[in-house]
């Protein structure tokens, strides 16, 4: 009975691989098959030519909306529309990446105390740097976050003021100052890297 069945079951499976062997030449041959109609495209309105400005990626930063930056020429305002906790970590790596050097912070009065020159802030340091004009003198500023309506304002100004030895108060260039650090290297960090 077993070798009755080993027998019918390889005889089905014959069977099977020759049906499926023998493929019709109909089922071949498919250029007599009906092909779709080749319809004319009309263009009802006149399309306008690409600009060379249209063809360059707008790349904007994800973050670019989280810094409001007005400058009058006298006071530059600085806000960042974030939480104050994070407006902090922001002025604190832009101060670091700046290369400030911090004297004091103290989180619970959201003060920082710096050290800034506006003569040299953001420059190397060479031997041309004797002949250059010296506008400002090296100064202590106190740099305070507020929370306001709309996000943390980030002021500037002299800690000591009666101290100051010679030239201008140097606050809002130091307020411009952390405005394009953190524009340039920490918000759209990743567009200027991509293009370096």
């Amino acid at each position: 009975m077993r070798k009755k069945l080993n027998h019918l079951t390889f005889s089905l499976m014959g069977l099977l691989a020759v049906g499926c062997a023998d493929t019709s030449a109909r089922y071949r041959d498919t250029h007599l098959l009906e092909m779709p109609p080749e319809l004319p495209i009309e263009h009802s309105q006149t399309q306008t030519a690409v600009l060379n400005d249209d063809m360059t990626p707008k790349v904007k930063s994800p973050l670019a909306d989280l810094v409001d930056y007005q400058d009058d020429e006298k006071k530059p305002i600085l806000t960042l529309k974030t939480r104050l906790d994070r407006a902090w970590d922001m002025v604190v790596v832009a101060l670091k990446i700046g290369n400030i050097k911090v004297l004091d912070k103290n989180r619970e009065t959201n003060r920082i105390q710096v050290r800034f020159d506006p003569d040299t802030a953001g420059k190397e340091e060479s031997l041309f740097d004797i002949f250059s004009d010296d506008t400002y003198a090296e100064a202590d500023y106190d740099i305070t976050l507020k929370e306001e309506i709309l996000g943390i304002v980030v002021n500037a100004k002299l800690a000591h003021p009666d101290e100051l030895e010679f030239g201008e108060d140097g606050s809002a260039e130091l307020i411009r100052f952390l405005h394009r650090i953190i524009d340039e290297k920490i918000i759209n960090r990743s567009r200027t890297n991509s293009e370096e």
